[in-house]
């Protein structure tokens, strides 16, 4: 495509699930990044704030009591009742963009994909696609049409040297990070150093609407901004797809997937959002906040005392001790995530690839109860191999933990991880099966004795039953987890009994 002006117009698509996740900060980065570029005007499509879904992933998660009840009207904040994708084209119309670039994962790609598919085929903008998804699949995404351009890994620097060589007619096909068509190959650029995440601008949530800065957080709604503290993880987990992410980087001679932001750092990322935008709520990104050593750890603390604000952020169980959550506690953690992911320690260790024994989650639930954070543990059900004996292992360990709210996901196997390159080679899913939101249910298709979808589904659903009330209840929770009307009747009223007693 050949653009014959210097003034370029940059559209970002933003395909989301109906209120779902804080706004993005790699799109706030984006826009911090380019926003004061001459002759480049940026706008957004995204459609978090859109009533596309029937029921949405928050409501099905309050549905099986993963969470407690909430309502968006607290801060009078109402969806949009538009046709989305009319909306979309009168944007494309008014705005008449140059270049879009689709910011998705691997479940929102559907959706953003239905997008490009109403555009102009003969005179539509270049596009480009970025995210993990993009990272770990790009040949997939070159199979549409309506794609030209695929980021391979981390975008900040890409995307400002793709801007400035359309802006001056420039070869853009020969960026670092980029993959493209060519006839009918795929080539794919080398990869480039990895970004200093300290040296990246404060990211400018500016370009997003103001009601995309309210989430619910224990059934209240939050101004709430995500903090990224880190980049990369260390773990090797098989449902993970940061271990491939590492690879591809030493592949590429590089060192440090995992970097660090520093103290002072995040304390001017903290300063900045509750001077411009009055945050009431700190969201941290990290998967584990607490990889970080002591001298740092306590930095860290007496550093965020003065803000003192409610936070949420998760961990793992290894990293539990009293004296840390205890300070926590004390400088304003609201409530922590831990990822237990199975009760079954042998299964955690040679399948999952966390090798951590049921004795440490539990000592490290315990410490949670005994300084006062609430804390949602987190599991998986449906993972490949695994039965309903292996599923109740699960819900045994969590019956031995102290927790306030318990979530169930179906297992989801993303691209780039190595328990996806297991569940196509024993034929659980075909490889071009395009996945589900996490609360949507289950895509594997496994043979006796393992799980089947109606299985894992149930399962989901009654989790929470299962993992707190006694074994009285047993009988009936089973019943409940069919989707029969006996068994929704049943289940509409354990959730009542729940309620009551738990929440």
């Amino acid at each position: 495509m050949k653009f014959t002006n210097k003034n370029i117009k940059l559209l970002f698509l933003y395909p989301n699930a109906v209120m779902q996740n804080p706004p993005p900060v790699s799109i706030a980065i984006f826009y911090s990044l380019l926003k004061n570029i001459e002759g480049l005007e940026i706008d957004i499509f995204d459609t978090t704030l859109y009533n596309i879904e029937d029921k949405t992933s928050d409501k099905v998660k309050e549905e099986h009591l993963q969470v407690r009840p909430f309502d968006f009207g607290e801060r009078n904040i109402k969806l949009k009742t538009n046709d989305v994708y009319k909306d979309f084209l009168e944007k494309i119309e008014s705005f008449k963009p140059d270049l879009i670039a689709l910011s998705c994962n691997e479940i929102t790609y559907p959706l953003g994909l239905s997008f490009l598919e109403k555009l102009n085929k003969i005179n539509r903008p270049l596009t480009i696609v970025g995210g993990v998804f993009a990272t770990f699949a790009p040949e997939k995404i070159l199979l549409n049409e309506y794609v030209d351009l695929v980021c391979i890994g981390e975008g900040e620097e890409v995307i400002i040297e793709l801007i400035e060589n359309i802006k001056n007619e420039k070869d853009y096909t020969n960026i670092q990070n980029i993959a493209y068509k060519k006839e009918d190959k795929i080539i794919k650029n080398p990869l480039r150093k990895l970004v200093d995440i300290n040296n990246l601008p404060l990211p400018d949530y500016d370009i997003f609407e103001e009601n995309r800065y309210y989430r619910p957080m224990a059934g209240k709604i939050w101004k709430l901004f995500p903090i990224e503290t880190s980049r990369g993880c260390p773990y090797l987990c098989s449902f993970c797809n940061s271990p491939s992410q590492k690879n591809c980087i030493i592949e590429y001679g590089y060192k440090n997937f995992f970097r660090k932001k520093s103290i002072s750092k995040i304390d001017e990322e903290l300063n900045y959002l509750v001077k411009k935008y009055n945050m009431e709520y700190v969201y941290f990104l990290s998967d584990t906040l607490l990889c970080i050593n002591d001298k740092e750890f306590d930095e860290f603390c007496k550093m965020y005392k003065k803000y003192s604000l409610p936070f949420w952020c998760q961990n793992r169980p290894e990293m539990i001790t009293y004296e840390r959550m205890k300070k926590l506690k004390d400088i304003g953690c609201h409530r922590m995530s831990i990822g237990v992911e199975h009760g079954n320690e042998e299964f955690r260790k040679n399948v999952l690839k966390k090798p951590c024994k049921n004795s440490q989650i539990i000592k490290a639930f315990e410490i949670l109860d005994k300084v006062g954070i609430p804390v949602t543990v987190n599991n998986i059900i449906g993972f490949p191999y695994e039965t309903r004996d292996l599923a109740f292992d699960t819900i045994n360990l969590n019956r031995k933990l102290q927790f306030d709210t318990s979530n169930a996901y179906a297992f989801t196997p993303f691209h780039g991880t190595e328990l996806y390159e297991i569940c196509v080679k024993e034929g659980f899913i075909d490889s071009n099966e395009k996945l589900k939101c996490l609360t949507k249910g289950s895509i594997l298709n496994m043979p006796a004795p393992y799980l089947s979808k109606e299985e894992i589904d149930g399962l989901i659903k009654t989790f929470a039953l299962y993992a707190k009330m006694p074994e009285k209840y047993f009988d009936k929770i089973r019943t409940a987890e069919k989707n029969t009307e006996e068994g929704n009747r049943i289940f509409k009223e354990l959730s009542e009994i729940y309620k009551q007693k738990y929440f």
